[in-house]
């Protein structure tokens, strides 16, 4: 008899180098979605379509990334993110899985992500962080970014920190918290939001840091936010430095006999 088909939220982490983004292409370079999909149909025999909560570019890691597909694999939900291991590659890893209510989707269900972005400083470049920090020359004001990523705090419409070249969507988007923090070398800066625009967060990166650098005051990040014009805000930074730490969604999409987790996770 067929098991009943279940739908899945798992939990993943990848070392985005190697890879050209999370989406799936057709007949295009390696996606941690295609990888995904074919370690789940050799563990589960199944063709199974999946879901990401969010389409990191080439390049950009996560610790935090959910998918969500359905399955009727007799393999306990909290059970599939241990077996799938098996079959991923190294730059690929699970942290937990469970079952979800049928309307769940990792996408549209998605509340609230929140990013991280490194920074780096020292006399030269550091060859084994080329792929997961950004080297930047000179000296950073990490308190006066810390001040003006306040400034894009609450809800505005954010057309002047997107790039073109992505599908329609409403540039009004609520950011609930930011910070910038240094711990030795290294410069963290982190932006929690409803939702963001195609490289927002590398923009707003790229922004504030004009700011850390000295060469542009908080009050000229105001004058962009206001503007809408792309044109005016700093650069877009590289992908290297950019993680996706967790998407959070309300805890009422959880079907509640399966709450139990195969471990802590992410969220």
């Amino acid at each position: 008899m067929e098991s009943p088909e279940k739908n899945i939220k798992l939990v993943i982490q990848y070392d985005g180098t190697l890879f050209h983004g999370f989406q799936k292409q057709k007949d295009g370079p390696r996606t941690v979605q295609e990888e995904v999909e074919k370690a789940l149909e050799r563990l589960t025999g199944e063709t199974t379509p999946t879901e990401g909560a969010g389409r990191t570019d080439a390049g950009v890691h996560a610790l935090g990334q959910v998918v969500s597909f359905k399955t009727t694999t007799r393999i306990p939900p909290v059970k599939i993110a241990s077996a799938l291991r098996v079959y991923l590659p190294e730059d690929i890893q699970t942290v937990d899985s469970i079952e979800v209510d049928g309307d769940f989707s990792a996408r549209f269900s998605a509340r609230a992500k929140e990013y991280g972005y490194y920074l780096y400083q020292s006399a030269a470049p550091v060859p084994v962080l080329r792929n997961y920090a950004l080297f930047v020359p000179g000296e950073i004001d990490c308190a006066a970014m810390a001040e003006a990523l306040t400034i894009l705090e609450g809800e505005h419409d954010f057309s002047a920190l997107k790039n073109e070249g992505s599908s329609p969507a409403n540039p009004v988007k609520t950011i609930y918290r930011t910070g910038a923090s240094r711990k030795g070398c290294f410069i963290k800066i982190v932006v929690y939001g409803s939702g963001f625009l195609y490289k927002m967060v590398r923009n707003i990166v790229g922004t504030v840091l004009e700011v850390g650098l000295g060469k542009r005051d908080t009050r000229w990040i105001r004058e962009v936010l206001e503007s809408g014009d792309r044109t005016l805000a700093g650069r877009t930074v590289g992908p290297q430095g950019l993680y996706l730490y967790r998407v959070d969604y309300e805890k009422s999409c959880c079907v509640k006999a399966n709450r139990v987790k195969e471990s802590s996770g992410s969220e």
